[in-house]
């Protein structure tokens, strides 16, 4: 069994995210072609925000995927104090739960038009 320090163990995880979101806007660009952002900026921009994401910290991968997408379309969304405290706050649910109740409420809140 090899045994990694928490450094190289780090390095893995940056590497996998760096990797996530480079196919992530790839996929993104796909799907919606109204995204006109150069990769110089777009994958940077969704390589923080998985590096963000990492703190609450956020596993699943869907979980991550989703927090790229809102991302997409809000940029540095996870750093509004009143989304930050939502996504931070251990109110008894995981942090893939308070994300999924965050985008159920974008998503209304786009149906509405607000």
């Amino acid at each position: 069994m090899i045994r990694l320090s928490e450094e190289q163990c780090n390095r893995i995880d940056k590497i996998e995210n760096n990797s996530l979101a480079i196919r992530a806007a790839m996929h993104l660009k796909k799907r919606f072609p109204a995204i006109v952002e150069g990769d110089k900026t777009f994958v940077p921009r969704l390589q923080n925000a998985l590096d963000y994401a990492a703190t609450l910290p956020l596993r699943e991968r869907n979980s991550k995927l989703d927090f790229l997408l809102i991302e997409t379309f809000y940029p540095s969304f996870y750093l509004k104090p009143e989304v930050e405290k939502w996504l931070r706050t251990p109110n008894g649910y995981s942090a893939e739960q308070r994300l999924e109740d965050l985008k159920n409420i974008i998503i209304n809140r786009e149906k509405r038009g607000f």
